[in-house]
């Protein structure tokens, strides 16, 4: 059996049932900035959280390397424009 790439597996996480977990992208991505926001005391976009999330994967990337953080990193990227696309 063939091993999904990277981009196969975040794909099919951002575009599988996780919608009726956590509600949309854009949906889930807005409450996440308005805690954000209250927390930080400055404006957060949903963008800026996909954005974010990013650099938490890469940062973990450096510090130890794992799959995980690749296939996430590129969901979180899949995210921004599937919100952009809601």
């Amino acid at each position: 059996m063939k091993k999904q790439t990277i981009l196969e597996e975040a794909q099919k996480a951002v575009y599988g049932d996780r919608q009726a977990d956590y509600g949309t992208v854009k949906e889930n991505f807005a409450t996440i900035a308005q805690l954000w926001s209250a927390v930080l005391k400055t404006k957060v976009t949903p963008e800026q959280v996909g954005l974010c999330m990013v650099q938490v994967k890469i940062a973990r990337q450096m510090y130890r390397p794992k799959r995980d953080n690749l296939v996430d990193g590129a969901g979180y990227f899949a995210t921004l424009e599937k919100m952009q696309n809601e």
